[in-house]
């Protein structure tokens, strides 16, 4: 059998393409898509359940104001994916909470034009021309002297 090229048609009759649009602006969403799809091939869920879960997440969490329709899809799509993982037990809420502040930790140790690797999430990045103090500061940085008075 020969590769599909162009728009396919679901039962013969209706035509599904993408025209010139891209179906993910970022590769993170591929993946999830991926992921999603992968997993209930795999068994973890029905596609009820996932399409279920997916509603459910939308109808809690719509668009806000201002904001990308496509990527407010993307961020309902990223948690109901969250979600279904946590409900059929194939991860804890606190291990996927545990690995997104890992990643975070390592974006934040990785310097700029790097590639962010996971391992960085334990070494702190060193910039010899800035002395980065994360630590949040309990007093004013300026106090500007009052206006009208005197």
């Amino acid at each position: 059998m020969g590769r599909l090229s162009g728009p396919r048609r679901l039962s013969g009759t209706v035509p599904v393409g993408l025209g010139d649009a891209p179906p993910f602006r970022e590769p993170w969403q591929a993946k999830a898509f991926a992921l999603a799809v992968l997993l209930h091939r795999e068994g973890h869920f029905t596609w009820d359940a996932w399409v279920r879960t997916l509603a459910e997440e939308i109808a809690a969490f719509p668009q806000r104001a201002g904001e990308d329709a496509e990527l407010a899809y993307h961020r309902q799509f990223l948690a109901a994916l969250e979600t279904i993982v946590a409900n059929t037990g194939l991860a804890k809420p606190e291990a996927m909470q545990a690995r997104k502040m890992a990643w975070r930790q390592a974006y934040l140790n990785t310097p700029h034009g790097h590639a962010v690797d996971l391992a960085a999430a334990g070494e702190p990045h060193v910039d010899e021309a800035r002395d980065h103090d994360l630590e949040p500061q309990r007093a004013p940085i300026a106090i500007s002297p009052a206006r009208g008075a005197g």
